[in-house]
């Protein structure tokens, strides 16, 4: 994908992430997973279908990744956050959950190396994936060369550390979702 079809993840005018860019460009270098099952994806900004049909909830989210079967990881914009500091949430057909603060926590949970990361936290299930992704160790690098970022020590401690200090994203999207 290149980054003219990725932009349309986001709101007219909203410059994509650095960090998204660069991983977008680290991404196109091989076919090859390089953190579970994680891929940036192409979501135009605003599509509903996620979200039942409604898209004054769709548009408080900028979708930029997805797992293997459809589930989305997204930006979400709540009132008073932008892309520039809005909490990375995961939306599965089994669960959903904020799982980052930003956007470098976020790449830290990536970093280390869950096979499906949105689901794991989900569940409170094992995060340690029965074998990397081919490229782990790559992207590990490239992470920590680029960023300065390192995989989370702790995962569970990042996204608990994150729920405390947004709203109760889980309550919040099942009254959207309900009242559509």
């Amino acid at each position: 994908m290149d980054i003219a079809v990725y932009r349309r993840n986001f709101p007219p005018g909203v410059v994509v992430p650095d960090r998204l860019r660069q991983l977008l460009r680290f991404q196109n270098q091989s076919r090859e997973w390089y953190a579970g099952h994680f891929a940036l994806n192409e979501w135009q900004y605003g599509n509903a279908a996620w979200f039942g049909g409604d898209t004054d909830t769709a548009r408080q989210f900028v979708v930029f990744g997805k797992g293997p079967d459809g589930s989305l990881y997204a930006l979400w914009l709540y009132p008073g956050r932008t892309v520039a500091d809005a909490p990375v949430v995961f939306l599965g057909s089994e669960g959903c959950g904020l799982l980052a603060d930003d956007l470098d926590a976020f790449l830290g949970l990536l970093a280390f190396g869950a096979g499906e990361l949105g689901f794991a936290i989900s569940w409170a299930g094992p995060l340690q994936p029965k074998s990397p992704a081919p490229r782990l160790g790559e992207f590990r690098a490239w992470l920590r060369d680029s960023f300065g970022l390192v995989p989370a020590a702790d995962p569970l401690a990042v996204v608990a550390a994150a729920r405390t200090r947004h709203p109760d994203f889980g309550a919040w999207l099942a009254e959207r979702l309900a009242s559509h």
